[in-house]
């Protein structure tokens, strides 16, 4: 088996995410970087099916939390593409705070 890596970096959006009444409301944006190890021996995965695969969960889903948007992509990207043995993803808010960003990440190993 040979294991492959796809980076996916700085995918900037604006989505509904968040539980504050605002965030409810209002887009705002997100920054998401993705790094997935596959398994060419079992198929080829085509890094643009997967960037616009997560666009379209992000841009038609209102996630409450980082943590329910971090799982949920994870788990409906495994689904369309099982050759994915494991996922690394950190979504980041940049307009939280001025002096940082803050987001969270997750790591998923199948």
């Amino acid at each position: 088996m040979t294991l492959y890596n796809i980076h996916i970096k700085d995918l900037t959006l604006e989505v509904i995410i968040g539980v504050l009444e605002e965030e409810r409301k209002n887009r705002q944006k997100i920054i998401l970087n993705t790094f997935i190890d596959y398994d060419m021996d079992e198929h080829f995965l085509d890094y643009t099916q997967v960037v616009e695969a997560i666009i379209n969960l992000l841009e038609y889903k209102k996630y409450d939390t980082l943590e329910n948007a971090l799982g949920g992509i994870c788990k409906a990207l495994k689904v369309d593409f099982p050759e994915i043995k494991s996922i690394k993803m950190s979504i980041y808010k940049p307009e939280v705070y001025k002096n940082c960003l803050v987001g969270v990440e997750i790591l998923k190993k199948y």
